[in-house]
């Protein structure tokens, strides 16, 4: 049986694995693009926040979070403002 591939969120990043990581589209079906930080109900949940200000505002979550020390430390090297901008929500 081979390996399920991770879905990441187009928008901070997240990686989606539990039903309740993924946002959810206006008919209530889930996305299969962003998270429920980021989009609920078929729109953003903060519409017309700047990129440098989501980030800052994510990096600040994921370094508060209940993860490890050791996943903190490369999510500090990987979640650079080069890789979210690359995110399907802020590469237009």
């Amino acid at each position: 049986m081979g390996k399920q591939k991770m879905v990441y969120c187009g928008s901070c990043g997240k990686p989606m694995k539990k039903t309740d990581d993924f946002g959810s589209e206006r008919d209530g079906t889930l996305s299969d693009k962003y998270c429920e930080l980021c989009y609920q109900n078929g729109s953003w949940t903060e519409p017309d926040i700047i990129f440098d200000d989501f980030y800052e505002k994510s990096y600040r979550g994921f370094l508060n979070s209940d993860r490890s020390r050791i996943e903190k430390f490369f999510l500090k090297k990987m979640y650079t403002k080069k890789f979210v901008r690359k995110l399907e929500r802020w590469s237009k």
